[in-house]
């Protein structure tokens, strides 16, 4: 399989992608329902596995979250709710992921908050180019640090950021009181 060779602007290192690209465009409005419905869905999941909270309680509180950062939907200002399309796509049609983050301009970072690829679409590189896309746009922006949150049960998502130089900044650690 034929590939590029890329030098990812944050990482420094070389790593062979495949010729397989994405480009990351803003969510429309029509598809922030679907986007909703995933993500708290998802994020109720992630809250029973890793925090032990009931699943009713798990989806009200992910539902409440995504309200708080996201109360205007993909025209909150100061984030960026992003479509996964094939590159050679003319119509943007059914998302093949989405990616959510933030950007700290005085800080030089952005916080991503949300990065998924649809099941039928995984393993077949679409992450590792969807990153690419995020970085080529942040470079210019004088973005110089992308920074995220992996859950532990996850192992499939921290190989992928391991595998394009993130590293491990810290531990999120938590203690229930019974």
């Amino acid at each position: 399989r034929s590939g590029v060779t890329w030098q990812l602007p944050f990482s420094g290192v070389l790593c062979r992608m495949p010729t397989l690209t994405v480009r990351l465009i803003p969510l429309r409005d029509a598809d922030f329902p679907a986007y909703r419905d995933y993500f708290i869905e998802d994020y109720a999941q992630d809250l029973a596995s890793n925090h032990g909270m009931a699943l009713p309680d798990a989806h009200r509180q992910a539902d409440a979250s995504l309200q708080q950062l996201l109360p205007l939907g993909v025209a909150t200002p100061g984030h960026h709710l992003l479509a996964m399309v094939p590159e050679a796509s003319n119509a943007p049609g059914e998302p093949l992921g989405y990616l959510w983050h933030a950007i700290d301009g005085a800080a030089g970072t952005t916080f991503i908050y949300d990065f998924y690829v649809t099941p039928p679409h995984r393993g077949r590189g679409l992450g590792k180019a969807a990153m690419a896309a995020l970085e080529a746009q942040l470079a210019p922006l004088g973005i110089r640090q992308l920074k995220l949150r992996v859950a532990h049960d996850n192992p499939r998502a921290l190989a992928l950021y391991q595998a394009l130089g993130f590293t491990i900044t810290g531990y999120n650690m938590a203690k229930r009181l019974d």
